[in-house]
């Protein structure tokens, strides 16, 4: 999604870009509604995530919208993409991918990191509304090292927590919130990411005595040490 705002912005700097998720009709009968409204009159940029998870005559129902609006005169273009996870031998699922003239495949992010200097670079310059935010190297390498399952609109969302705080100036490593100082292969559950949260913070109020740390958050030093590894926290000293 993230990727798929930046090529809006380049295309089209003001104009309504909206995003419908394919995973809420299950839930929702009229999903299609608001969809239709905004493929004949509302968007200026459209896109629907999840498209594989439509069923049989909710396809077919986006298919008609997307026709009718095709064949509609516009003072703008309408743009519209839409995402999914894998195609399928559904004939309404091709069938709706055949009316858009290209596909792009992209790989995570973490097979691809030489990008994400570039991405960075990127987002602070939209986020930060003219102000002139950089991040540092030091800040950038803890960047690297993670694996960032959640890919582009994972770096998205926290630049966007970063920059609520710094404006201006050089991102530090402080500056970052706490999961971009774990190296964690999978996703933490709520608790856990609270867990870790409190962890990181005490160690940097403690500067990287894990001993202090444990000490402030009532923890022996083994469940610290078991705690650090376990949720891949990066420290600089011990």
């Amino acid at each position: 999604l993230a990727l798929l705002r930046a090529v809006q912005l380049r295309r089209q700097p003001v104009g309504r870009f909206m995003v419908f998720d394919a995973a809420d009709a299950g839930t929702d009968p009229q999903w299609l509604a608001p969809v239709r409204r905004a493929l004949e009159q509302e968007a200026d940029s459209l896109v629907i995530q999840h498209v594989d998870r439509l069923d049989g005559p909710r396809l077919r129902g986006l298919w008609s919208a997307l026709e009718r609006a095709n064949g509609m005169n516009r003072e703008r273009p309408l743009w519209v993409a839409v995402t999914l996870r894998h195609t399928t031998s559904s004939g309404d699922l091709l069938r709706l991918l055949r009316l858009f003239p290209g596909t792009v495949e992209v790989p995570p992010l973490r097979l691809h990191l030489e990008d994400l200097q570039q991405l960075v670079s990127f987002f602070l310059a939209r986020l930060g509304h003219g102000g002139q935010l950089v991040c540092s190297p030091e800040a950038m390498r803890l960047l690297m090292r993670l694996s960032w399952p959640g890919n582009v609109e994972q770096v998205h969302q926290m630049l966007r927590q970063v920059v609520q705080h710094r404006r201006t100036g050089c991102i530090q490593p402080d500056d970052l919130p706490p999961e971009a100082r774990t190296v964690s292969r999978r996703r933490l559950s709520p608790l856990e990411s609270m867990e870790r949260d409190a962890i990181v913070q005490s160690l940097l109020d403690a500067n990287g005595s894990k001993v202090k740390a444990a000490r402030s958050l009532e923890m022996s030093r083994a469940t610290i040490y078991r705690k650090i590894h376990e949720y891949g926290i990066v420290t600089s000293t011990t």
